[in-house]
């Protein structure tokens, strides 16, 4: 009975020395790159790549929009005028029924 998990140990033993090996030899086929391209062709930014990915991205990192799905055209204003009119309208009807309850108790 103990000679069974003594077998499975060496076989995952065995596996994991097996795995090691194939990792150095898959990574070091890589050429490691100089330097980044010069030239961005997917984002026209003013700056390097590598400065622009943050969580808090540096000026000069976005691009202009371009059509009206993108952050910062009409459409994302659209939104945030509808929401801020709405959130508007919540707060005055809090107000009214807050004086209208405060008139019907005194």
């Amino acid at each position: 009975m103990a000679a069974l998990p003594r077998r499975i140990a060496v076989f995952f033993g065995a596996l994991v020395v097996a795995g090691s090996t194939l990792v150095p030899v898959a990574a070091a086929s890589v050429p490691p790159a100089d330097q980044p391209p010069a030239t961005n062709d997917f984002l026209d930014l003013e700056r390097d790549v590598t400065e622009c990915i943050s969580s808090m991205p540096k000026p000069g990192c976005g691009r202009e929009p371009t059509s009206s799905g993108d952050r910062g055209g009409w459409q994302q204003t659209l939104v945030f005028a509808v929401l801020m009119t709405s959130m508007a309208g919540i707060g005055v009807r809090v107000v009214f029924a807050v004086r209208k309850r405060d008139r019907s108790t005194s």
